[in-house]
């Protein structure tokens, strides 16, 4: 069963290629299946959202590129 929250993120993978061209690594806010605002962090998208759409499921999302990394781990004894 499909909701809003499943129609923002349709929204938000169609849209991602020009979002990451024109907002790269910025906090986009998606809601009403469109691109609304994009902010250099998480906590301002997410004031954004709640003043404009307090009572509608929106997605806020980064735009960074994703990456396949592996930590750094140290194994043994030093010295």
């Amino acid at each position: 069963m499909r909701d809003a929250l499943d129609e923002q993120i349709e929204a938000f993978e169609r849209l991602a290629p020009t979002l990451k061209e024109k907002h790269p690594g910025a906090w986009v806010v998606v809601a009403r299946s469109e691109f609304q605002a994009a902010f250099p962090d998480f906590a301002a998208a997410a004031l954004y959202a709640e003043a404009h759409f307090p009572a509608e499921q929106v997605l806020i999302r980064n735009t960074w590129p994703r990456t396949e990394f592996a930590p750094f781990i140290l194994v043994g004894a030093l010295g």
